[in-house]
């Protein structure tokens, strides 16, 4: 039975990457250049979700379980959250699923694959027309930082310009800059290009220029940043603690990323994160949102670097 078990949820598993990959099939054109059709998808996300429903003989009672997913600077602090409901909660489980980004975490929800969407961004108007809703839960600090060798930590805002617009390539000591990317809907990189005329000039010359690489999920991006020397990014504070990544972060124009230097006011960069979830969620999921609220996660939130949430905060 347990090994059935393990078979129904690797299964479950492909086939929400595949939906979501369908969700958004205008970004993911197949191998011969035309795109799967939407319904297989669906059809496919049927079967498992009937494969899963006929996994115990009998009509045995299955323990609740939630479904999460969405941004990836979330999913380590999530699990800890995860963790100490589950441990309050007997007969519910919880998982949380790799990485799929803000759009694939709501694009989830609103299809049914998952029950929890976690999400760096506010919800468009779109989104919510399709019956979706939203709660903020945290800030965190959005930090550039570096490999850990580095021993000098800071940086300017004219500095991070040049970085990215590739007239600054060499750190003092002669080290080259080595910039890692992000892709275009990536809400940090969107939040550094709102930031100002120049920094929206930049991030557009770092988007064109060759060779750099790319990180398509935070996890990645943060393998990168650890691996290569003399590298620069941006990460969440958050991430950073509850994954222990091996990063020295900069200190921007004298101010360390540290939450109660954003609580104050003397440090701007920061995301607001949220959860999103469809219209009349059930008993466990209710449970959970207001566990999520509770002084348990706050301890666990505040221990990994955020903050509690700040209307009109992107």
């Amino acid at each position: 039975m347990k090994i059935l078990q393990n078979i129904t949820l690797k299964i479950d598993h492909c086939l929400i990457y595949y939906f979501i990959k369908m969700e958004y099939m205008h970004m993911f054109p197949s191998d011969d250049g035309h795109h799967i059709s939407r319904r297989l998808a669906i059809i496919a996300f049927g079967v498992s979700v009937g494969f899963i429903a006929c996994g115990c003989p009998g009509g045995a009672a299955e323990p609740e379980r939630l479904r999460l997913g969405g941004t990836g600077m979330t999913l380590a602090t999530m699990r800890r959250i995860a963790e100490a409901f589950v441990s309050t909660a007997p007969g519910t489980t919880v998982e949380v699923l790799p990485s799929l980004g803000s759009a694939g975490g709501i694009a989830a929800v609103a299809a049914g694959a998952i029950d929890l969407g976690l999400s760096a961004r506010a919800l468009t108007p779109a989104e919510r027309g399709k019956g979706l809703r939203e709660r903020a839960y945290a800030r965190t600090p959005i930090a550039f930082v570096t490999h850990p060798a580095k021993t000098r930590c800071e940086i300017g805002f004219a500095q991070v310009i040049g970085i990215l617009a590739g007239t600054l390539t060499t750190w003092p000591d002669g080290t080259p800059v080595r910039l890692v990317r992000r892709e275009p809907s990536d809400a940090d990189w969107i939040m550094l290009q709102d930031l100002s005329p120049d920094f929206a000039a930049a991030v557009a010359v770092a988007r064109q220029r060759p060779g750099l690489l790319t990180a398509t999920t935070d996890q990645e991006n943060a393998d990168m940043l650890e691996r290569l020397h003399g590298s620069f990014g941006m990460i969440s504070i958050g991430q950073l603690r509850a994954e222990n990544r091996q990063l020295a972060p900069f200190a921007l124009d004298g101010v360390r990323p540290e939450p109660e230097a954003l609580a104050g006011g003397r440090y701007k960069l920061a995301r607001t994160l949220r959860v999103i979830w469809r219209d009349l969620p059930g008993r466990g999921l209710s449970a959970f949102l207001d566990f999520l609220q509770g002084p348990q996660a706050h301890d666990i939130l505040t221990r990994l670097g955020h903050l509690s949430p700040v209307d009109g905060v992107s």
